[in-house]
C-alpha cells in the first residue's frame, strides 16, 4: 500500500509537469438590467460601447455591446429586487484624459463624482490616478480612472 501510494505520488508530479495550465482571458460582463433600452443607451451613448449582434436570443430580452478592446457587456433584461448597490462593488473603466471624459458626462447629464461623494469633480487614489465614480439606469457603481 506504501508503495502504490509513493507511486501515485510521483505520477502525479510526472505529469503535472507536462500539464500546461491555460490562463484565462476575460471574456464578458453580463448584468441583469431593470431597463434593457436604457441600460443600452447608457452603455452605449456614455460609456461610448458599440452595440453587437446578440447571440444568444431574445428570452429574456438582451442586448451585447463591446468597449473599444473588444470586452463585451451583456445585458439582460430581468426583475431584479430594489437592491441598494455598494460603491465598494464596482467595474472599471479606464480613460486618457479624464477632463475631456468629465466633459462629455456634463453634456449627457449624467450624474458622478468622487470616492468620498463630491459631486461633478475626481478624486485622488492612494497611488495618485484620478478617478471618479456614476451608476447606470439600473444603479451598478462604475469608476471611471484615468491613466
Amino acid at each position: 500500500m506504501k508503495k502504490l501510494i509513493i507511486s501515485i505520488f510521483f505520477l502525479n508530479i510526472l505529469f503535472s509537469q507536462h500539464i500546461k495550465i491555460p490562463s484565462l482571458v476575460f471574456d464578458h460582463q453580463a448584468l441583469i438590467v431593470n431597463n434593457i433600452d436604457a441600460s443600452r443607451d447608457f452603455y452605449r451613448d456614455v460609456l461610448l460601447m458599440e452595440e453587437i449582434e446578440n447571440k444568444a436570443g431574445d428570452n429574456p430580452p438582451k442586448r451585447w455591446l463591446k468597449n473599444a478592446e473588444g470586452v463585451e457587456m451583456h445585458l439582460i433584461e430581468g426583475k431584479t429586487k430594489k437592491l441598494k448597490h455598494v460603491k465598494s462593488v464596482h467595474m472599471a473603466f479606464s480613460v486618457k484624459n479624464m477632463k475631456d471624459f468629465m466633459n462629455h458626462l456634463k453634456i449627457q447629464n449624467i450624474q458622478f463624482g468622487s470616492w468620498s461623494g463630491e459631486k461633478g469633480t475626481y478624486g485622488l487614489r492612494d497611488d495618485g490616478v484620478k478617478q471618479i465614480y456614476l451608476q447606470d439606469p439600473t444603479g451598478f457603481w462604475i469608476e471611471i480612472n484615468e491613466k
